[in-house]
């Protein structure tokens, strides 16, 4: 698995801080989305290294976040130390596909740069769906898809990448129990590939009814 995927050790840690000046655009286009309040219960999926969690989800009412490298769980604890110190914060090991949370528990669910990465897709809505309260809101974005008209061989391979159109995001979300889905898309520019032209990002929300 690629350090993109799983960062671990001081390069993942280096890697993951990078990633996050570099997605500040993908970060706008998520927020946009998410629009979050004081009163959200907020859940990310692979957060990598929390900085988004820091820069823009500190005023909602509960964070919980679960991330499948213990590496990213000590570094995103470590960047919003006040916010787990204070019980506000918890950040956990884990699989997506798995999570360790009750029903009904979160009103806002966020995967963002992460969807692609994801093996157990299918499974993982599933989840996502059982912890999100009725009316609770799903984001999922994404930079590279099979929309954007890009031939992206090279970082499918070097990502380990599993890309989708808006199409089959749409029959995924239907098949696990989502509703009234959107799919927007976004240009953008990806710094850390040397000023590369993201033509039509990818975001998703989707409400469970």
């Amino acid at each position: 698995m690629s350090q993109f995927a799983k960062p671990i050790g001081f390069f993942g840690k280096t890697l993951a801080k990078g990633m996050a000046r570099g997605h500040k655009e993908f970060y706008k286009n998520a927020l946009k989305a998410i629009n979050p309040t004081k009163d959200d219960k907020y859940l990310e999926i692979g957060f990598g290294s929390g900085i988004f969690i820091k820069k823009y989800m500190s005023h909602v009412s509960r964070i919980a976040g679960i991330d499948h490298s213990d590496d990213m769980v000590k570094l995103a604890s470590d960047i919003n130390k006040k916010l787990v110190e204070s019980g506000k914060a918890e950040f956990k090991q884990g699989n997506a596909s798995s999570l360790p949370w009750d029903d009904n528990e979160f009103t806002v669910v966020a995967a963002i740069e992460v969807f692609f990465f994801l093996n157990e897709t299918e499974k993982t809505l599933v989840e996502i769906f059982r912890v999100l309260k009725p009316g609770g809101r799903l984001i999922i974005e994404m930079a590279f898809n099979k929309d954007d008209g890009v031939d992206h061989k090279k970082y499918i391979k070097k990502m380990n990448l599993k890309l989708y159109s808006g199409e089959e995001m749409e029959k995924l979300l239907k098949k696990a129990g989502f509703n009234d889905i959107v799919i927007d898309y976004f240009e953008a520019v990806w710094i850390p590939i040397k000023g590369y032209i993201v033509p039509k990002g990818m975001v998703v929300k989707a409400i469970k009814k």
